[in-house]
């Protein structure tokens, strides 16, 4: 069970770095991509029509594990070596080095976000310019804050402690779909300044999500013996939640997409313009966001892992070490049996929700001289419904050179900044 959950850990640190598209959310031109950061956005595009084809925004961030002086694009080459401290092979003193970090408490943060087709056009009706725009987009996201990194210990190959106290957890991860209409308008104007509202409304197709809650300080005893990694350890006091819907189809091992959850999003935008007299491309702007206030209903299985009286053992078990993985359902099956001594006794339910990563945007758009911008952009995660992803919080500044049909915007981005 814990070399499962530090293969879960190991995932999420392909790249210890990684930014956002977050140097262009201001461009004037970015049209209905812009829609995603602050759904005003797509009305400062002075093009009647825009249209996207496909975009991807990637990110990874951890800090569990790491390849030691590695580039990018140093890893399509391979000749990446695992750890072994009693060989002598480790990240701080060799190149190409999967090492892990020894802090006691860890995190990750991964996210990816496809838009697929999408257009948005502008129109006039009677003395108002409204912006319409519908986008599609297909999201992943997973985060876990201050994971307790028992798993220091093996990773280190020196002997687990005794007696050790594992801390409260929560992890979700949910995999989306997005069907959406932007809408923008002004409601106030005059020949030098411009108050803009906007609004995405949001159709969510669930496809794969799952929510773990460790509620308890969870007791865990190791056998004293010489051998690192060899010493049976067992684990009391739990009190696990475990939720989980998936498209993959373990039998037939293939994935199909289909929905199993939907549910409503929305998100608000409000900015203020400053131009200068006859000039169409703004001076200055300012806009306050709050984006992704909803959630989505899964239809799958809840578990849970309670009883106090049970000592579990988690390493070195042979029913669960010399069992084939075959399914998530027969897996929560196997620890049912191990903590109820029923394999059906965990199941509690067959439905579960996971709100989405709500946060408030607030950038701000100063021109510095024809087509060259300086812009900021602040993102606070705030999350509001039962089992919320948690985005990343992120503070950036960037110069953007942007022109119709070019635009290049060196930046420098501060993540996880109460860190």
């Amino acid at each position: 069970m814990l070399n499962k959950l530090r293969y879960i850990l190991l995932f999420c640190s392909i790249a210890s770095f990684g930014q956002n598209i977050l140097s262009f959310s201001n461009d004037q031109y970015s049209g209905i991509n812009g829609a995603i950061f602050s759904p005003t956005t797509p009305y400062f595009n002075p093009n009647k029509w825009d249209v996207n084809i496909v975009s991807e925004d990637v990110m990874f961030r951890n800090n569990y594990g790491y390849i030691s002086d590695k580039s990018v694009l140093g890893l399509l080459k391979g000749d990446i070596k695992t750890a072994n401290h009693r060989r002598g092979i480790r990240g701080d003193s060799e190149s190409n080095v999967l090492d892990f970090y020894t802090d006691h408490f860890v995190s990750y943060y991964v996210e990816n976000d496809v838009m697929g087709p999408s257009f948005s056009f502008k129109q006039k009706i009677k003395d108002q310019t409204f912006r319409l725009g519908f986008f599609t987009r297909l999201r992943t996201q997973s985060s876990v804050k201050d994971f307790d990194n028992y798993m220091r210990y093996a990773n280190q190959e020196i002997i687990e402690p005794k007696e050790y106290a594992f801390q409260p957890v929560k992890v979700n991860l949910m995999n989306w779909g997005e069907i959406g209409l932007n809408l923008s308008t002004n409601l106030y104007t005059t020949n030098t300044q411009e108050l803009i509202v906007g609004a995405n409304l949001k159709y969510l197709i669930g496809l794969d999500g799952a929510v773990i809650n460790s509620k308890n300080q969870i007791k865990l005893e190791a056998d004293t013996i010489s051998n690192p990694g060899r010493v049976d350890i067992y684990a009391s006091n739990y009190n696990i939640d475990a939720s989980y819907a998936t498209n993959y189809d373990f039998d037939g091992e293939k994935y199909s997409l289909k929905s199993r959850g939907n549910g409503f999003a929305l998100d608000l935008g409000i900015a203020l313009v400053n131009r200068r007299l006859n000039d169409e491309l703004y001076d200055f702007k300012l806009s306050a966001n709050i984006m992704d206030i909803g959630y989505v209903n899964f239809k799958g299985e809840n578990h849970q892992l309670y009883n106090p009286s049970q000592r579990v053992q988690i390493q070195n078990n042979p029913t669960l070490d010399n069992t084939d993985f075959e399914s998530i359902s027969q897996y929560m099956k196997l620890l049912s049996n191990e903590v109820y001594g029923d394999e059906n006794e965990s199941l509690k339910g067959n439905k579960f929700t996971i709100g989405l990563p709500t946060s408030l945007n607030i950038n701000m758009s100063k021109k510095i001289r024809d087509n060259h911008y300086w812009n900021v952009n602040w993102i606070q995660r705030t999350p509001i419904f039962e089992n919320s992803l948690k985005r990343i919080n992120v503070l950036q500044t960037s110069y953007a050179i942007q022109k119709d049909g070019f635009a290049i915007a060196p930046s420098v981005s501060l993540y996880d900044y109460e860190n």
